[in-house]
């Protein structure tokens, strides 16, 4: 990008003067890529490190800076103020009455000629309501398709945007490990401020806080006007006064084992009677507690666990404190006890959580160690808050304490919720695999790669995919940066492989397939290979892919999946392929016999796990097409409570004609996210449904949204849902839609079989009537279903009915068996 000249862009907000920023995050900002991503929480500094990187020495491109509001939580108010944005910077004139704010900013941004520097902050607001993915899609697109423009998105969540922006076109990450301070920079900070800490102080601050910009120049300005004298440096709460409180009051209390049972009890965030007896033995528990609430330390409500106490969160932590300086010997002694009960209830998380406290350190690493997927699927916040609270030898020591201080944070979503809505499967036979696989490469704790691939496939198979793109694009950045560890590279691209797969995005997943690193291994594959767990996982990636693309391999790809020994959920997604192309590709004993596999192997899958759901799914699909609507109804409803339960029941609904109850499940999916293919599906469906009620408007939205994700993604297989003739109403004249539709050999059709010489004169809405007639017996459905007046229905029938030479409509449906040839 060529350098000119340009001033700072309108609107800028103000920052502290003596902000720090650090160089690496400076230099990746001026390195303009054309895709730059700053992801952190509130108050880790990313408009900051943007502000200073634009006042920085130096002359960048014109600019343009918008920051987003929660005007842009919904899809047409996100273009609004990005339209506003590039009004006051006078890329755009004042509106018009009719304008289209989405038109016109696409517009511009798509076909500007000149350098631009777009920066968006607060994009975590984008679509928050309604259409982040949309969002994310567009301006991803925009980028690849002008290299013209550079943006610079400031967000505070994980979005789309970088999970996957990064593989369309070249982009640099900003992440909170780059935006945390240091030790160093919180000195220089303080020495700036006028504040004299020693340097193990500052990197304590840096510690306690967890880097947290805002947070550590909020406590070294309170810090500050403490020293000068000017009142209490502005603190919300005086910490010193709760605790000055607190330790007068259980000074002064008489009874020991009440002064025992206010410290102990202060450790959990909650508890029961139960509880308050095993951490709190000494003295009548029951009178302690009700003397205890009368004085108002305590509150109580009633949840479905029973009657639950708790202590206001500043009288808890001054307890907590009072009671680490007065008595540190009650704090492990407590953790212990909780530990235990906590072993007792089968709460890992929370065991884990009491055994660091308690400084259990075998305990806690046998959780780690036995509860590893579980930890990382459903409590990774537990395990990273652990993890940080092992002693610095231990952590060097463990590659699983290594990886949850250093990689689990950068996965996660801070508005996603911390646990998993689908059951932990067990991992142990594929983790078996990869230790098996990775014998050579030395001690297995000590093996990083090792933990990064167990990661990436508890959460491919847990379901957080984009989880499972961050692991094993990590383990593969491993193998890239070690040229020895050759098997970490290999497997971390085949895992990329069959993530993009199972979410539906057969392009990519075949793209990864034919990266060099795997080609050599790959093709020596043999049937015997099934050990080998990355050719084991590339040939179920290139099934899957192959028949979601309505490949024409897609038949050899199938045939040739390498069956894994062990009867786990890798094995079951041979099984789901194996269904899912049956029901394009079966003969009724084919689809029969599928229909028993998907049966025996749910028999094997953890219930509630996100296989057990894409195998009933199917089994669904499997039912319809063998004509038993109502088994696959019963199958439907056993399975539902999740997302790709209720695009099932969809599909149940549109082939029961209950098109409304279609369109709410199709909806209720979508909202719910999921994978690319399940939002083919449903946006399949709604078109179809509203296609039948009537509602066109809505059926080529819907279409056209289908369209544009198979488009990007490479599927066909989903409009496999559809009536032919309702895709080729929606269609229309435009061939590239018509290339979508999957097959009667599983490929793209290119050109409908031919008719004899004298029916090879068909129009394009001729055919389509004719297809119309399959479904409906007269010219009235007909007409409703093509939006057609009833007369012109009747005259293209009769136009039919004469090229065909046949005078009825069974004579024409035998006729167009034989297929329809479109002038």
């Amino acid at each position: 990008m060529t350098v000119g000249s340009a001033s700072l862009p309108p609107g800028l907000p103000r920052i502290p003067r003596d902000t720090q920023i650090s160089e690496h995050v400076l230099n990746t900002l001026a390195g303009e890529h054309p895709l730059t991503v700053l992801r952190g929480p509130r108050g880790y500094g990313k408009t900051s490190a943007i502000v200073t990187w634009l006042r920085s020495e130096g002359h960048r491109h014109p600019t343009v800076y918008v920051t987003l509001s929660t005007a842009s939580n919904e899809l047409a108010g996100f273009w609004a103020e990005l339209r506003s944005g590039l009004e006051r910077a006078d890329l755009l004139g004042a509106p018009a009455s009719d304008s289209d704010a989405h038109a016109d900013v696409t517009g511009l941004l798509a076909e500007r000629h000149e350098p631009l520097v777009l920066i968006i902050d607060d994009f975590h607001e984008a679509g928050l309501k309604h259409g982040a993915a949309t969002i994310d899609d567009e301006m991803v697109d925009l980028v690849r398709q002008n290299d013209q423009l550079f943006l610079v998105v400031g967000s505070r969540t994980l979005r789309a945007l970088e999970t996957t922006g990064a593989l369309s076109v070249e982009a640099a990450m900003i992440g909170p490990a780059d935006l945390r301070m240091t030790g160093p920079q919180v000195h220089d900070l303080a020495t700036r401020l006028g504040l004299t800490i020693t340097m193990d102080e500052a990197q304590q601050i840096a510690v306690d806080l967890g880097g947290w910009p805002s947070a550590i120049r909020a406590g070294l300005m309170r810090a500050v006007s403490g020293v000068d004298g000017d009142g209490d440096g502005g603190t919300l709460v005086d910490g010193s006064l709760v605790d000055g409180y607190i330790a007068t009051m259980v000074r002064d209390l008489r009874f020991e084992n009440v002064r025992s049972f206010l410290l102990r009890t202060a450790i959990p965030e909650q508890f029961d009677i139960e509880m308050a007896r095993a951490i709190a033995p000494e003295g009548n528990t029951v009178r302690i507690l009700r003397n205890v609430r009368a004085a108002g330390l305590l509150s109580e409500r009633h949840t479905v666990e029973g009657q639950m106490y708790s202590y206001a969160p500043a009288i808890r932590n001054a307890l907590i404190r009072v009671m680490r300086e007065s008595r540190p010997e009650l704090f492990r002694e407590v953790h212990l006890a909780l530990m235990n009960l906590s072993a007792a209830n089968r709460d890992p998380g929370e065991t884990l959580t009491h055994a660091v406290h308690a400084a259990q350190w075998t305990t806690a690493m046998d959780v780690i160690e036995r509860q590893w997927a579980r930890l990382l699927t459903h409590q990774p916040l537990t395990l990273i808050a652990a993890a940080r609270m092992f002693p610095d030898n231990l952590v060097a020591a463990n590659a699983r304490l290594r990886v949850a201080v250093d990689y689990v944070e950068g996965a996660l979503d801070p508005h996603a919720p911390d646990s998993s809505i689908w059951a932990v499967p067990d991992y142990t036979a594929i983790n078996s695999i990869i230790e098996e696989d990775r014998s050579g490469t030395g001690d297995p704790e000590r093996d990083e790669s090792l933990v990064l691939l167990q990661w990436g496939i508890s959460s491919l198979l847990g379901g957080n995919l984009d989880t499972s793109v961050y692991a094993f694009s990590r383990a593969r950045e491993r193998g890239l940066i070690t040229p020895s560890d050759a098997g970490a590279l290999q497997m971390g691209t085949v895992g990329l492989a069959l993530v993009h797969a199972l979410n539906g995005e057969p392009d990519l997943a075949l793209r990864w397939l034919e990266d060099s690193t795997l080609q050599d291994r790959i093709q020596h594959a043999q049937p015997e290979d099934a050990r080998d767990i990355a050719l084991v996982a590339a040939s179920i990636a290139r099934a899957l892919a192959m028949v979601d693309a309505a490949h024409p391999g897609a038949d050899e790809a199938v045939a040739t999946m390498i069956e894994p020994r062990h009867r786990d959920e890798l094995w079951a997604l041979t099984v789901f392929i194996r269904a899912h192309h049956a029901v394009l590709e079966g003969t009724p004993d084919r689809i029969f016999r599928q229909t028993n596999h998907l049966r025996a192997a749910l028999r094997h899958i953890a219930r509630g796990s996100l296989v057990e759901a894409v195998l009933s799914s199917t089994l669904v699909e499997l039912l319809l097409v063998a004509q038993m609507p109502g088994v696959a109804r019963e199958v439907a409803d056993r399975y539902d409570g999740n997302p790709v339960a209720w695009a099932a029941v969809a599909k149940v609904h549109l082939t029961d004609r209950t098109f409304g109850e279609a369109i709410s499940y199709a909806t209720k999916s979508l909202d719910s996210g999921g994978s690319r293919r399940a939002a083919v599906e449903c946006q399949v469906i709604l078109a179809s449904a509203h296609h039948a009620l009537g509602n066109l408007t809505e059926a080529r939205r819907a279409f056209a949204t289908a369209v544009r994700l198979a488009q990007a993604t490479g599927q066909r297989r989903p409009f496999f849902l559809m009536q032919r003739y309702v895709f080729e109403t929606l269609a229309g004249d435009d061939a590239r839609i018509h290339q979508l539709w999957p097959g009667a050999e599983g490929a793209p059709v290119q050109q409908p079989a031919p008719l004899a010489d004298e029916m090879q004169t068909l129009t394009m809405r001729e055919a389509q009537v004719l297809r119309a007639l399959e479904v409906h017996a007269g010219p009235v459905g007909i007409a409703h279903d093509l939006g057609l007046s009833v007369n012109t229905v009747k005259t293209h029938l009769r136009t039919i009915y004469k090229k065909f030479g046949v005078s009825n409509r069974n004579e024409a449906l035998a006729a167009a068996e034989r297929g329809i040839h479109q002038a």
